[in-house]
């Protein structure tokens, strides 16, 4: 079973030659964006012994997509979600919606993953602060992607202990922070409009 949040906000690569080559889960059924650049594997890891990718690509209509993916599954027990943002130039497909500058994609799914959060932010966050409902706040660095995605950050990791409730616990809102603390980038889920929220929202 797989539990997801997901708070969303060229020249076309064939999807049958991707899924072919790379077999990747989610261009198999048809009703993925279609990707402008092959999906790349930005960063992998394990979490209680259970490994895991997380793998995104920008999309011709829906901007970028991400996915975090048990290792070796064929897509069992993945989740994926897209939003139009910022640093991923626009196709004249692309869907009519201004670029966020956080999201988040929440899961887990049953023997494979333990519960977890991640997603894309602008490139000036160096951090990502994730406060929960019941007041504690979560911090985590993000990373740097390859080409074409180098101007943005990611950042992916397993909730604590006491915020891995069924459903998933849902953020109060997650923030990026420059170097010197300050909120570049706000996604408060329940006043956000069209996937953006002012910064104030997240202090």
């Amino acid at each position: 079973m797989v539990i997801v949040l997901l708070v969303l906000a060229a020249v076309l690569v064939p999807l049958a030659a991707l899924a072919a080559t790379n077999d990747w889960w989610f261009l198999k059924f048809g009703q993925s964006p279609s990707p402008t650049h092959a999906p790349l594997i930005v960063k992998e890891g394990a979490w209680e012994g259970h490994p895991w990718q997380l793998i995104a690509y920008p999309s011709t209509t829906d901007g970028l997509c991400v996915s975090v993916t048990p290792k070796d599954s064929a897509g069992e027990g993945a989740a994926m979600g897209c939003a139009v943002f910022a640093g991923i130039p626009r196709t004249p497909e692309t869907k009519a919606s201004p670029d966020t500058t956080i999201t988040y994609l929440s899961g887990a799914a049953s023997n494979r993953l333990p519960a977890y959060i991640a997603g894309p932010v602008i490139e000036k966050a160096s951090t990502v602060a994730i406060r929960f409902a019941n007041g504690s706040v979560l911090r985590v660095p993000t990373f740097a992607a390859p080409e074409p995605l180098n101007h943005i950050r990611f950042y992916v990791t397993p909730l604590p202990a006491a915020d891995q409730t069924t459903p998933i616990s849902f953020p109060k809102w997650v923030a990026g922070l420059d170097t010197n603390g300050n909120v570049v980038a706000c996604l408060a889920p329940l006043t956000a409009k069209d996937g953006i929220s002012p910064l104030s929202d997240c202090r």
